[in-house]
């Protein structure tokens, strides 16, 4: 006969207080399944458990075999789960005769009856263990930012973004939500990924160094690797395999907001892709498409060229830490060409290499 204290010991109590308020999820419902019918003991402490929290915590009633199908059923369908084979009910008494069952199903009564204790107390203690953890939030408005993170991990928040963590940072969930762009320098803890949201992508490490960029006026998102790995992948997985990309240094991995938003590997191009952080713009050789190109985002002012002749004009040269008119000057000496400020921009005009 199987010893209904030792499985009431060992039973899944937090598992049971769960399904019968409602709020165990569907691996938890598997788990819950897997130890029911583990041993055929299991099936009438579940069962009991069942209908005393059905009666509101009555258990004055005395449950007998017959009960153990129905709430059986209840619970499969519940989780979701097939048909299991259960055992037979026990022949019934025979007809005249009364059988007390009080004092064998105390230990029963005894078990329901903490169920529904821990069901009370996980009623209690659920909205604490659920709350919506304080934020801290870095916004980074006309300049930019520097914030170090509690596992000593340092971000570089560009203008008008904003990066969120959770106060209860630590080193076991490490995880930020960032809109718009930021570099991150990782620290290294073993065995624990670090993990950068975006409204649409997913991007983690171990420890490297990676420029991200998702500003939601832009219909991609951008991670640029400078040191070590990282693994960039949609928020919304559309297959295992297909969905997601390893980048190294020197590369860039891009996901378009558009469905299919699967990741795309694609070398660096642009040298300047984290001029915003370094403080430096660098030109070799670059066409002034790419020079006008790069000096609107870095300076967020149009600069534009006002003939499309001027596209293959090439520029070499560095700036650093230099103010919008004196690079604008620079450029136009060094191209033969003349700058005037047109709107809120400002346009080059001239002759330049031809």
């Amino acid at each position: 006969m199987p010893d209904l204290y030792s499985d009431a010991e060992q039973a899944p109590w937090e598992l049971l207080a769960k399904h019968l308020a409602g709020e165990a999820t569907a691996s938890e419902q598997q788990e819950l399944h897997a130890w029911v019918t583990a041993a055929p003991a299991h099936l009438p402490l579940l069962t009991d458990a069942t209908r005393a929290w059905e009666r509101g915590g009555t258990v004055a009633e005395v449950f007998t075999e017959a009960d153990v199908e129905p709430a059986w059923q209840r619970f499969r369908i519940a989780a979701d789960l097939a048909p299991q084979l259960v055992p037979s009910p026990a022949p019934a008494a025979p007809v005249g005769r009364t059988v007390p069952l009080w004092p064998a199903a105390q230990p029963l009564f005894r078990l329901a009856a903490a169920v529904l204790l821990l069901v009370g107390v996980w009623a209690l203690l659920r909205p604490l263990l659920t709350r919506t953890p304080e934020m801290i939030t870095v916004a980074a408005g006309a300049q930019r930012r520097q914030v170090a993170l509690p596992d000593g991990s340092q971000v570089w928040v560009n203008r008008n973004s904003t990066l969120r963590y959770a106060a209860e940072f630590s080193e076991s969930a490490r995880e930020v939500q960032l809109q718009g762009e930021a570099f991150f320098e990782v620290k290294k803890a073993h065995g624990q990924p670090f993990t950068v949201l975006t409204p649409d992508t997913r991007t983690r490490v171990l420890g490297t160094s990676f420029n991200v960029r998702a500003y939601n006026t832009e219909d991609s998102v951008e991670v640029s690797v400078v040191t070590g790995r990282v693994a960039f992948s949609p928020l919304q997985r559309l297959s295992a395999a297909a969905d997601s990309v390893l980048l190294t240094p020197g590369l860039r991995g891009v996901i378009r907001r558009a469905i299919p938003a699967a990741a795309v590997q694609k070398p660096i191009v642009d040298p300047n892709f984290r001029a915003w952080q370094r403080d430096e713009l660098v030109f070799d050789n670059q066409t002034l498409s790419q020079v006008t190109q790069t000096l609107s985002r870095y300076y967020n002012v149009p600069v534009t060229l006002a003939d499309s002749s001027l596209n293959q004009c090439r520029f070499t040269g560095t700036f650093v830490r230099t103010e919008l008119g004196q690079a604008l000057r620079v450029v136009s000496l060094s191209t033969n060409l003349s700058v005037n400020k047109s709107g809120t921009g400002y346009t080059f005009s001239g002759t330049g290499c031809h």
